[in-house]
């Protein structure tokens, strides 16, 4: 199912409240529609123009509503509804959409609509040009240990990297490697939801230059690129 907005105006020839006590008995049994998530009422009194935006859950809900109130809405003038589609991830991110209990997939998506993400070619060249460039496998390191991972790849556990990010937590805590919040990292797991988690943590906690290995590791594999079976540690070690 996809979202969808209606936006829906008209102009009205009565005064304002004369409208609000016409429609106020609407709002109930308006609200009660189904696949309806909710409406914002609109009024431009200086205009006589009112109307409103309503989210659908589906694009055939917010179509079948959308014929209705064409037939319900012919006493009035200049009736416009458009329909629009919803960009989840930045509505989510925005608050744009009602609140669902969050998923590992709706995370993940939120984080790829935040923190860019690189090619499997185009993050070699850094990897082979610029030492400061570092890439951080979030996975654990017995997984690590069965597929491998990106030659000189530190492992951080995504659990780890809260707080071995955490430029406030006690020193002892923290991993030397990220210390700089300007450090070009690039972060990954095998597929890709864990890597994008990976990044935005970082992302959130200030790290300025960080991007999402794209594919993740399975696509580094198919592009024909080279795997080591160790990761370096968070502390800089084999």
């Amino acid at each position: 199912m996809s979202p969808t907005i209606l936006q829906i105006n008209f102009h009205y020839d009565m005064s304002r409240a004369d409208y609000e006590a016409l429609t106020l008995p609407l709002a109930g049994p308006l609200a009660e529609t189904a696949g309806l998530a909710w409406k914002v009422w609109l009024m431009n009194d200086a205009n006589q123009e009112a109307g409103g935006i309503y989210l659908f859950d589906c694009t055939d809900a917010a179509h079948e509503f959308a014929f209705a109130a064409a037939n319900m809405l012919l006493a009035f003038a200049d009736v416009s509804i458009k329909r629009s589609d919803v960009l989840e991830a930045h509505s989510r991110i925005t608050r744009g959409l009602p609140s669902y209990p969050c998923t590992f997939d709706g995370l993940a998506a939120a984080a790829q609509a935040v923190v860019p993400a690189i090619g499997p070619v185009e993050a070699q060249r850094p990897l082979t040009t610029d030492p400061a460039t570092l890439v951080i496998d979030v996975r654990d390191a017995a997984e690590i240990a069965t597929t491998g991972t990106l030659p000189g790849a530190l492992n951080i556990s995504y659990g780890a990297l809260t707080y071995q990010a955490d430029h406030q937590a006690p020193q002892t805590w923290r991993a030397p490697l990220l210390a700089d919040h300007d450090r070009p990292i690039i972060t990954t797991c095998i597929l890709g939801p864990l890597g994008a988690l990976g990044g935005k943590l970082l992302h959130d906690m200030g790290f300025t230059n960080v991007r999402i290995l794209a594919g993740d590791e399975q696509a580094w594999i198919d592009a024909g690129l080279p795997v080591t079976a160790n990761a370096v540690n968070e502390w800089g070690n084999e």
